[in-house]
């Protein structure tokens, strides 16, 4: 038992106890250290005290590739930059031995990587890899200014103190990916609680496991209120069947872009949404559920209906319009006999057509005043004070306004050529007044002309007379009659009143 103590506190006991005490406190600082500058000291530290080196450094592999130094004692900057690069190994090259050099100049080393360790003062060397998850991630040097034989032991020595500053490397990248791991899931978490879109998690059997803000305001529900409920409580039933097939190919990996459809908000109304569905896999990379990312898009299915209308009615009325323009051609060039006073005659009654479009153009097509197409069809005329125009305010629709301003464009023309305002002393009394006729209220529009030419009935109807009694009368769904009277022509118009606006009684 003597024998065994005193043999503990020889020299060799003593060496291993000193080793011992090098490799604790290399454990305790490396377990300690929070920056890589604190690992390295430390890792330095213990290969000087346990190799008993001249110099010593440690080397780390770039995201590119290039081994490059991260700390050094002992030598000169030339020296690093002239050997950044230099290693025996590849990064990722799996578990290989430490390289020793008892002499350079006895070296397979190049010449000019021999002339550079010379010139910085250094005879031996070893390459010890620093590995991470069994491949070298970098290494640390020990160099000595005079030759030197490496032991086994001293290889020993350094693949312990490789290994242990391998391991701290390890824990230390684990830490990073950790808390980026974190930041990113945060990151993620707060972008998917604070997303405008509903974001919502459900499992392979249609549960909801998850809901953001935006789902909230999108469906009314709180997350008590649906998380755990079927994903069936969003969709109408008469969309049910949609979710087995939406299931049926997430479970295949598949998904769904864009995939328009309606929901249901908590209070009953229905929605339309865009709706994008992603597989969701679990720790084991089974699919596990799905992701869906909902966004309300009745304002746009809205404007498309509103837009698609606005094409129909557009639609409606050039059509109108083009059979009103053939139908004047047709009636134009029927009654009369010189093309040149039939080229005329259509121009004037396109322009009258022209001005009422105008009109309604500015409106937005919602309608015209009456005291405005009235203005417009006679302001080819220069009828001034002559016409006299007295009636209360009233709308009227883009069917009503079109067709009027072509029957006064006629009755204007008619009492032009041959009517009252064909001398100076004629004058005309344009007057209405909206009566209710027991079916609805009525706009009831007389022309009275006076002081002009005798007037004596025409041997046959003329186009104006047509186009006021028969076509005026139905597209007005009214009457319409003209009287021709010795002391001037009488007009009657009637048509009812879709949404009477009478505010005031307007004059000329």
């Amino acid at each position: 038992m003597g024998e065994v103590a005193r043999q503990e506190s020889g020299p060799e006991g003593a060496h291993r106890g000193a080793l011992h005490n090098v490799f604790f406190r290399l454990t305790d600082r490396l377990f300690r250290a929070t920056i890589a500058s604190e690992v390295y000291e430390a890792a330095l530290d213990a290969i000087f005290e346990t190799l008993k080196c001249d110099r010593a450094s440690i080397l780390l592999f770039d995201e590119a590739g290039v081994m490059r130094f991260v700390a050094s004692r002992g030598l000169s900057e030339g020296y690093r930059k002239a050997v950044t690069g230099h290693t025996p190994w590849s990064p990722g090259e799996p578990q290989p031995a430490p390289v020793a050099v008892a002499d350079i100049d006895s070296s397979n080393e190049s010449l000019e990587v021999k002339a550079i360790i010379r010139g910085e003062g250094i005879r031996a060397l070893a390459f010890v890899p620093l590995l991470m998850h069994g491949g070298v991630v970098g290494k640390f040097m020990v160099y000595q200014d005079a030759p030197r034989v490496f032991s086994q032991e001293d290889l020993d020595l350094a693949r312990t103190i490789a290994h242990q500053v391998g391991f701290c490397l390890e824990r230390d990248a684990a830490r990073v990916l950790r808390s980026r791991a974190e930041q990113t899931n945060q990151l993620l978490g707060s972008i998917v609680e604070n997303s405008n879109d509903a974001i919502i998690s459900k499992g392979l059997d249609g549960v909801i496991r998850t809901w953001n803000k935006g789902a909230e305001r999108l469906f009314g529900y709180a997350p008590d209120e649906i998380i755990g409920r079927s994903v069936l409580t969003l969709i109408p039933p008469e969309l049910h069947h949609e979710e087995p097939g939406i299931i049926a190919r997430i479970s295949r990996g598949e998904r769904l872009e864009h995939f328009e459809t309606v929901r249901v908000r908590k209070t009953g109304e229905r929605i339309h949404i865009s709706l994008t569905v992603s597989p969701v896999k679990d720790a084991q990379g089974a699919i596990a559920g799905a992701s869906k990312i909902a966004r309300d898009i009745t304002d746009r299915k809205r404007a498309d209906e509103q837009r698609q209308l606005l094409v129909n009615e557009l639609n409606h009325r050039v059509k109108n319009t083009l059979a009103t323009v053939q139908s004047l051609a047709m009636q134009t060039l029927r009654s009369t006999e010189r093309s040149a006073d039939a080229r005329a005659l259509l121009d004037a009654r396109l322009t009258a057509l022209a001005r009422a479009h105008d009109l309604l153009t500015a409106e937005n097509w919602e309608g015209a005043r009456l005291r405005e197409v009235i203005i417009r069809a006679l302001m080819a005329f220069n009828s001034g004070a002559r016409v006299a125009v007295s009636g209360p305010s009233v709308r009227l629709t883009p069917k009503q306004a079109l067709s009027l301003s072509i029957a006064l464009h006629e009755l204007a023309t008619n009492a032009a050529k041959y009517g009252a305002l064909s001398t100076d002393a004629g004058k005309v009394d344009l007057t209405w007044e909206v009566r209710d006729d027991g079916g609805g209220e009525m706009l009831h529009l007389v022309w009275i002309e006076s002081g002009g030419p005798v007037v004596s009935p025409p041997e046959r109807a003329g186009f104006g007379s047509r186009l006021i009694e028969r076509s005026l009368a139905h597209d007005l769904a009214g009457e319409a009659h003209i009287a021709y009277r010795p002391e001037g022509v009488i007009a009657t118009i009637s048509t009812p009143v879709e949404a009477p606006h009478v505010y005031q009684w307007e004059e000329q």
